[in-house]
């Protein structure tokens, strides 16, 4: 769901580095602008709520979660739109679970741009107003592809010292973007450096101290599982758990045996 075609971006900007930025945010956010209710998705249990950050509004779907249970923050990758993500809201509130799914700038109905600094200021504003819309739940952080990135800047910022998320859930988790485009196109290294939407994860993973499930896919030909795993050896978190989902890619890590070990660790929170 990420960075299929970066290379594109990275050959365009040899070329031409005034077109780099229109081109990397395309490849980085093709984002499906489409809106589609939580009922017409599927899962007709969860509301659409409009939640204003800086001026734009975004479209949130928001589910309460039962009592005992913690809140899922969700951060979906960078393909499709929420409504491709419902069966797994649908998963999470049969078992209890509360869900708070951001549609980043620019997708699901949202308004706005999307970009490394504007997503992230959404999603930490909307962390602050988790307590308005959900209660005072643990809350659970989940970050798919891209999300993971979404899921470690924020979770690193200042403003959450003094309510930390209770947990976090990386699937198929990167150490930054311009690391995923030199492994993949490493003849592009020399203009790596003009990246504007760089999610540094490696950087900021090693500052979380907080318990860990990594979810990755032996098979995976976008982001490499030995990226996944420098990530997971990189938290400094000692109750952490790496899964690795055999014979998975990139988009079906959700097999039986990986939900297990999901469900497992959801419920200790």
């Amino acid at each position: 769901m990420i960075l299929k075609t970066l290379g594109i971006t990275a050959l365009l900007g040899l070329t031409s580095f005034g077109l780099l930025g229109k081109f990397e945010q395309s490849m980085v956010y093709p984002l499906d602008p489409t809106e589609v209710s939580p009922a017409n998705a599927g899962v007709p249990q969860m509301q659409a709520v409009r939640f204003t950050s800086d001026k734009e509004t975004l479209v949130l779907w928001v589910a309460k979660p039962k009592a005992g249970k913690p809140v899922i923050l969700y951060f979906q990758g960078n393909a499709g739109n929420l409504a491709n993500r419902a069966p797994r809201f649908a998963s999470f509130q049969k078992r209890g679970y509360g869900v708070v799914a951001m549609a980043y700038r620019g997708s699901s109905g949202s308004s706005g741009k999307p970009s490394q600094k504007s997503i992230l200021r959404d999603a930490i504003n909307l962390y602050q107003s988790l307590p308005n819309l959900v209660g005072d739940a643990p809350v659970v952080l989940y970050g798919e592809s891209l999300g993971t990135g979404v899921a470690v800047l924020m979770a690193d910022n200042p403003k959450l010292a003094n309510t930390p998320p209770a947990a976090m859930v990386l699937e198929a988790p990167y150490t930054s973007l311009p690391d995923i485009t030199r492994r993949i196109y490493p003849k592009f290294k020399p203009i790596l450096f003009l990246m504007k939407n760089r999610w540094p994860s490696l950087r900021h993973i090693r500052n979380l101290d907080i318990p860990l499930l990594v979810l990755h896919g032996t098979d995976d030909p976008l982001i490499p599982i030995e990226m996944g795993r420098e990530m997971f050896d990189a938290s400094p978190a000692t109750d952490n758990t790496f899964f690795a989902v055999q014979g998975a890619g990139h988009n079906d890590v959700w097999q039986t045996d990986a939900k297990v070990a999901l469900y497992a660790f959801l419920n200790r929170f």
